[in-house]
């Protein structure tokens, strides 16, 4: 029986580095027993915003609590079963019929290569990101603590929606907290890309894109405490002057709802999170409207998969923390679609984060970008990325089905 127990701790200590962000995994061992039967839960909070200005603007936020199971099986590899009840549909007002939203995700994973092996249809594109992208890690974040360096991914082998090659500028560096003692926190900041987009009736157009995350980790960069997402892009598909942005964080709670006490972070902390480039104030809706097509099909997908990429490149380890991005593919789904209501509130994630977590109240954790993209017009973005636009995609009228698009590889 010892043996079983010290071979099932070894496994857990292997799984616990596949924490995840749009659900962080900082998971207990619920019981001891034969690997397959190992499970842990853990308790995390997600904040969503989707923006839109065009024709008309979009706007759609949403706060929910998860449920995070994580269960070894028999082969060595980890299955995540992540689960909310907070999703609310739109009202028959707003649409014809209510619909029956999905609360759960699940995905499996080998944490010795960082391969996810199965995963939810509606995770399939993140799933292929992943495994494209795990063997690019170059750089081991905890090797590099106190300093600043470059990773690039290679996402040539995806026909659209994804530039050819993603380069991000990473920093790293030491906190403090009074509560849980030394901490890391890391910064990703990609450089602007660009994804193509075939208009149905001719010619070709530019979403240019970029994509900023910090995470928060413990000393050993095992367990995650906060993360912050920020995607931006811009276009004339559909108006002059389109813009989309999105942004995502996520931070533990306990079973309850509340959140991790973070004091003590102090000033540096502050400043090293306000490079990320959360909003201000939100987004006034004067002329609502729903999202254009290229904002629901390649503007999202070349968010989610960016700030995947990101999300990898921050942990930067064997098995990359990229997982956490997994559950909130589905959410931003629902958002994209009109299929969750939004809250009514319409706060910022900036002001919600330093009103809810103990130790944030006094940061100022929200700066707008000086100027998008660093002042560059449409047409400079491919140069200064180096011919590193991406792959040809099809942009389709909100009628046409989906089935006009050329499908991804791999």
């Amino acid at each position: 029986m010892g043996c079983i127990i010290m071979k099932a701790i070894k496994y857990y200590k292997i799984g616990l580095r596949l924490s995840l962000v749009y659900a962080i995994t900082v998971l207990t061992i619920a019981g001891v027993g034969l690997a397959q039967d190992l499970q842990s839960v853990g308790h995390y909070k997600m904040l969503s915003t989707i923006e839109y200005s065009g024709q008309g603007q979009f706007k759609n936020q949403i706060e929910s609590r998860f449920s995070v199971k994580k269960k070894l099986l028999s082969d060595d590899s980890v299955q995540y079963l992540i689960s909310t009840n907070d999703y609310k549909p739109v009202t028959v007002d707003e649409i014809d019929t209510q619909q029956s939203l999905p609360n759960e995700v699940s995905f499996t994973i080998d944490p010795r290569s960082g391969i996810i092996s199965v995963a939810d249809r509606d995770l399939e594109l993140l799933r292929k990101v992943n495994n494209q992208s795990v063997k690019t890690i170059k750089e081991i974040t905890a090797k590099n603590i106190g300093k600043t360096w470059k990773q690039s991914f290679d996402l040539s082998a995806f026909d659209y929606s994804l530039p050819d090659k993603l380069s991000m500028t990473l920093t790293a560096i030491r906190l403090k907290t009074d509560a849980y003692g030394n901490m890391v926190a890391v910064r990703a900041l990609s450089e602007p890309f660009v994804v193509k987009v075939i208009m149905v009736r001719g010619g070709i157009k530019d979403i240019k894109a970029r994509v900023r995350t910090v995470y928060l980790f413990d000393s050993e960069i095992e367990e995650i405490y906060l993360s912050i997402s920020v995607f931006e892009a811009t276009t004339d598909i559909s108006a002059s002057g389109e813009k989309l942005r999105y942004e995502i964080a996520t931070y533990k709670t306990d079973a309850t709802g509340k959140s991790v006490d973070l004091a003590g972070l102090g000033k540096d902390f502050e400043k090293f999170v306000r490079k990320v480039g959360l909003s201000r104030k939100s987004l006034k809706v004067d002329k609502k409207t729903t999202l254009p097509y290229w904002a629901r099909s390649e503007g999202m997908r070349a968010g989610q998969a960016s700030i995947m990429c990101a999300a990898m490149a921050c942990e930067g380890g064997p098995n990359p923390v990229v997982t956490i991005c997994m559950p909130a593919a589905r959410t931003v789904t629902l958002q994209s679609s009109g299929q969750v209501a939004s809250t009514s509130k319409f706060e910022t994630i900036s002001s919600y984060l330093v009103r809810t977590i103990p130790g944030a109240g006094s940061m100022k954790i929200a700066v707008a970008p000086a100027a998008p993209f660093m002042g560059m017009g449409l047409g400079t973005a491919g140069a200064v990325v180096g011919g590193t636009a991406g792959a040809v995609a099809i942009a389709v009228d909100d009628d046409d089905d989906d089935d006009a698009r050329s499908p991804s590889s791999p």
